[in-house]
């Protein structure tokens, strides 16, 4: 549902650059960019030929292709501009939602780290060799790694809440087809 002026929210417009997105990947494969693999794993002779059924006019799909890459590339630049322009409050301090988007990336990285380390963290290892244990110790508390791990995903889940909001109130200057 675009705003009072036409243009579409930002959650909107990363919908229809997922859109774009698959069509410009299915007209690629109409009009051969992928077809040329998946013949040589199917072909039945070398001998097939394949022929634009009758209503398929290979120009107007290029064209249509063309168009719709062309309206993909503006897209993006002002969902990008947007992400740059727009701030979101986050632990007492305004990032713009590109910044958030990165800090996302960022603490989802960390929380695979952090989930290692809670793993690791969980048991001692004992090794038996001949006559004697040899205990290794874990080099993180257990308690310490997964509380680290609970703030992380808190963090992670509160960010991810400010970008969405972000992304209902604010708006790409991109009208709808």
């Amino acid at each position: 549902m675009p705003d009072e002026k036409g243009n579409l929210y930002l959650f909107e417009a990363i919908e229809l650059r997922k859109e774009y997105d698959q069509r410009i990947k299915l007209l690629e494969q109409l009009l051969g960019g992928e077809q040329g693999k998946q013949d040589r794993f199917f072909r039945r002779s070398d001998e097939e030929k394949r022929e634009p059924s009758a209503d398929l006019d290979l120009s107007k799909t290029e064209e249509n292709l063309k168009n719709i890459q062309t309206k993909r590339v503006k897209l993006n630049q002002l969902i990008q501009l947007a992400n740059f322009e727009s701030k979101i409050e986050y632990e007492g301090e305004t990032i713009p939602i590109a910044e958030a988007l990165e800090l996302r990336k960022n603490l989802t990285s960390d929380l695979e780290a952090i989930s290692q380390r809670v793993l690791d963290a969980a048991y001692t290892r004992i090794i038996h060799k001949e006559e004697r244990d040899i205990v290794h110790e874990p080099r993180h508390g257990f308690k310490q790694s997964y509380e680290e791990f609970q703030n992380r995903l808190k963090k992670l889940r509160n960010l991810v809440i400010k970008i969405h909001q972000a992304n209902h109130a604010n708006c790409v200057s991109f009208k709808d087809e």
